[in-house]
């Protein structure tokens, strides 16, 4: 046999056994399109090649039917190469390769009657056998569908590559091998190389190219070639080779040395061969195990155990420490810089770094096109392959000044849940130099790890974002009072050997002001206080909700001075705010405010609290709307005198009524008995509701003062005994808010200002001055409203007569549900008719 018959059977072996081979390691990896259309390919060059080697062996059925499985092979490898591209580079679309597909199916039946190519002759000259081919014309049409079909692989790929969906380099392997298998099967056509198998040699060198594409995308990996199968494979040639060598040495052995046994012969020689696979067997899984799995094995126990390690926490810190150690101890020589992002600064802001010398400032922009190619592309990329990308290309000079600073040479994007969580970038162990490349292996191993660390940090974040929230006062977003205090005791820990003010803030008479304008106009008041308090404050110090009306604020390294500034500037916004609103009665909002600092007045953060919340109480009793400093001395004081002041406070709460009606009744002498009626009948409709004693006494003092803002109406407009003007009317309606004014500041009797100011409510919510309507409307109000218009109406007034208490009681029954509760307008009518409410007719006005 000649050299060139030894050449087309040993090249064609080698290369279907390589084929098998490949095929084999990726059975055991995880499927895939791209893996499927590898082992489509796969299985082409293995026809290819096989049905060459059994054709030239002359092998059963026979070498016509061994060249078709071949040609078979050749004619589809051009489409499945196109469809490994089209799968590899994740296009989408399916009308040119269905028409492809379609295309080389016609091809490959056509052939099969020999459109094309002929069958091969076997010709026997001088004890060689060689094939003849004969080739029609028409074999241009599967030439130029091959051309055809390479291009429209190279236009997939040039695609992807041009869209930044794939780097260039991961193209490299698979256009080499393509390159290499167009040339070999052009030169198997040329007189020189005819004689050459030089086209089953390439299927071999483009089926391990594409193997190492797949391979560099992360979609196999090199364990597979130390599973079963492989092995077998590789056990299996030895040993036949060990056998082809060996046998008939080890048969003159046995006849030399055992020639009486030569009925054991085939066994001896079985059990023996049996014996050498098996340590061929398990010499092969030990080296591949060596060269291909041992170094992962080592890798994958690093990840273990980082893993572990970064799962048992949720301190963002203590993540970062951890991943630190870890490249620091799997990296060495190389310096990582940690950029994660951080929403208040719109990017990504180093956060670690293995070189502690190195500054922490470095910052890459949310908005900068890296950061969605990298979310997209979720691959670690070293730097010279993003600059050949068009995100680079369209990044701003500056920015690329600020990446070349860097020295970055690898980029390891960290996703979880499709969003850029963080950003590793490596750069020489100086951090002022670029590192060598890094291996694939290498890659791998980082990308693993990225993979481990993006779940961390989203754990972290999760716990974060609970933290936070639980830190927080849900209607303001201020830090609540249980983290205040926590924050308190660090500042003042900090603060030791300096000063720390602590400043307390109260609204006074918070409850009233949602009694009168509702809690939805109340949390709006709360919230925007909040903000300003912290823009005020800003980084000087921590605000927080310290409960539903009070806030605090710690100012480490501050003077009182410093607190009583800010508050001041906080009264001044409150007092502007509630001013510019529409409503004019949003005008009676204030806070009272206290300040301690330490060391000056206190010597813990008790006693700052204490001292502080002893300054909010001395504002309060002391007119409310001021803020108060601290100060020993004059709390003992205070304090002795506002004990006496609190005794006497209920003794004079009637004799201050009294008083402020009798005010009233030297102006209008009508007011003084109409507020004494009014008080009668409303407090016995609020005991037949039945509502409780306190409650009654309540309304019942709210009659007395209800029309006390009368004394600052001009006498004209009271007195005056014809219609009032619409001018005129608007002045009077104003004697309401002067009641609350004037109630407002009585000690004690700040409570009845709700059923004081809506006596002029309706049920329709036609009434004034706040226009609220139905069951919004306080019950005390509710219950004035009806007293108060039935005493008017059986009254005298200069510009009318009285009516009698059927016609005001008939009144009543026409506008109930319009002016007047139904329900207690009703009960009312027969309190009035079952005699338990007694009417007056002596004079009085409205």
């Amino acid at each position: 046999m000649s050299l060139n018959q030894r050449l087309f059977i040993i090249v064609p072996l080698i290369s279907a056994l390589c084929n098998i081979f490949l095929l084999l390691t990726v059975l055991s990896a995880k499927k895939n399109k791209q893996i499927y259309a590898f082992m489509e390919l796969l299985c082409a060059f293995t026809a290819w090649c096989t049905g060459s080697l059994f054709m030239r062996l002359t092998v059963y059925p026979g070498p016509e039917f061994w060249y078709e499985v071949s040609i078979m092979g050749i004619f589809l490898t051009p489409f499945f190469v196109y469809n490994f591209m089209y799968c590899f580079t994740e296009s989408k679309g399916g009308f040119v390769r269905g028409t492809l597909f379609a295309s080389w199916v016609v091809v490959t039946a056509l052939n099969l009657f020999h459109v094309f190519i002929t069958s091969p002759r076997v010709v026997e000259e001088a004890g060689e056998r060689r094939f003849e081919y004969g080739v029609s014309p028409a074999v241009i049409v599967p030439i130029l569908l091959v051309v055809v079909t390479l291009w429209e692989a190279w236009r997939l790929a040039y695609k992807s590559v041009r869209e930044d969906r794939v780097p260039l380099s991961q193209f490299t392997p698979m256009i080499a091998g393509v390159a290499v298998m167009f040339a070999c099967t052009v030169a198997a056509v040329l007189p020189q190389m005819v004689s050459l198998p030089v086209d089953t040699f390439s299927c071999g060198i483009n089926a391990i190219c594409l193997y190492y594409a797949l391979y560099k995308k992360r979609m196999i990996q090199l364990r597979g070639i130390a599973s079963n199968g492989p092995a077998y494979l590789v056990s299996a040639v030895l040993t036949t080779l060990v056998l082809i060598a060996g046998y008939q040495p080890m048969e003159a052995f046995y006849e030399r040395y055992f020639s009486n046994y030569q009925e054991y012969k085939v066994i001896v020689f079985a059990v023996g061969f049996s014996l050498v696979t098996m340590a061929v067997y398990s010499a092969v899984r030990r080296l591949m195990s060596n060269l291909f799995v041992k170094g992962q094995e080592n890798q994958e126990a690093q990840l273990k155990q980082f893993s572990s390690a970064i799962n048992k926490t949720l301190k963002l810190d203590e993540i970062l420490e951890l991943y630190r150690d870890f490249l620091q101890r799997n990296l060495p020589g190389r310096t990582a810089r940690v950029f994660l992002y951080q929403p208040g600064a719109g990017g990504y802001q180093v956060a670690d770094c293995t070189n502690s010398a190195l500054a922490k400032g470095d910052f890459i922009a949310g908005d900068n096109p890296l950061v969605p190619w990298l979310k997209s592309y979720n691959h670690g990329v070293s730097y010279a392959e993003f600059q050949r990308t068009r995100i680079y290309r369209s990044l701003w000079e500056e920015e690329k000044r600020r990446f070349a600073e860097m020295h970055i040479s690898f980029i390891l994007p960290v996703v979880c849940d499709d969003e850029l969580t963080a950003i590793t970038t490596f750069s020489d162990e100086s951090g002022q130099g670029r590192a060598r490349e890094l291996s694939f292996r290498e890659v791998t191993f980082l990308e693993s790890m990225a993979a481990v660390l993006s779940m961390a940090l989203k754990n972290a974040s999760l716990y974060a974002a609970i933290e936070n929230k639980a830190r927080r006062d849900p209607l303001t977003n201020l830090f609540n009072r249980g983290y205040f205090e926590e924050c308190i005791r660090r500042d003042f820990e900090l603060c030791r050997h300096d000063s720390l003010s602590l400043l307390m803030i109260s609204f006074d008479d918070f409850h009233l002001y949602n009694e009168l304008y509702g809690t939805t106009e109340g949390d709006r008041i709360l919230r925007r206080f909040g903000e300003q308090l912290t823009a005020l404050v800003g980084p000087r110090g921590t605000v927080a909700r310290y409960g539903g009306k009070d806030f605090a604020v710690s100012l480490p390294f501050c003077t009182a001075s410093v607190a009583e500034t800010l508050a001041r500037q906080a009264r001044d916004w409150l007092r502007y705010e509630v001013s510019s609103a529409p409503e004019k009665t949003k005008k009676f909002l204030t806070f009272s405010a206290g300040i301690c600092a330490y060391p000056v007045s206190a010597a813990s953060v008790e006693e700052l609290f204490t001292y502080a919340n002893m300054a909010v109480y001395t504002a309060k009793s002391n007119g409310k709307n001021r803020v108060v400093l601290y100060d020993p001395e004059q709390n003992r004081q205070d304090t002795d005198s506002n004990f006496q002041e609190k005794r006497a406070l209920a003794d004079n709460c009637a004799a201050t009524i009294y008083a402020l009606t009798a005010a009233i009744d030297a102006k209008d002498h009508y007011t003084f008995n109409h507020s004494n009626n009014v008080a009668e009948y409303a407090s016995v409709l609020a005991a037949a509701i039945p509502l409780d004693a306190e409650h009654v006494e309540i309304i019942r003092q709210a009659g007395l003062l209800h029309d006390i803002g009368k004394i600052g109406i001009p006498e004209a407009i009271l007195s005056k005994t014809t219609r009032l003007t619409k001018e005129e009317y608007e002045v009077m309606k104003q004697h309401v808010e002067g009641s609350i004014a004037m109630i407002r500041y009585l000690p004690s009797l700040d409570y009845v200002i709700p059923s004081a100011i809506g006596h002029h409510e309706r049920w329709d919510g036609k009434g004034y001055p706040r226009g609220i309507a139905g069951e919004t409307i306080p019950i005390g109000a509710r219950c004035l409203c009806l007293a108060d218009s039935f005493d008017a109406m059986v009254s005298k007034r200069s510009y009318k007569e009285a009516m009698s208490v059927e016609q005001a009681l008939q009144e009543i029954r026409r506008n109930l549900g319009t002016q007047f509760d139904p329900d207690l307008g009703l009960l009312f009518i027969r309190l009035v008719e079952e005699g338990r409410i007694q009417p007056h007719v002596s004079a009085g006005e409205d």
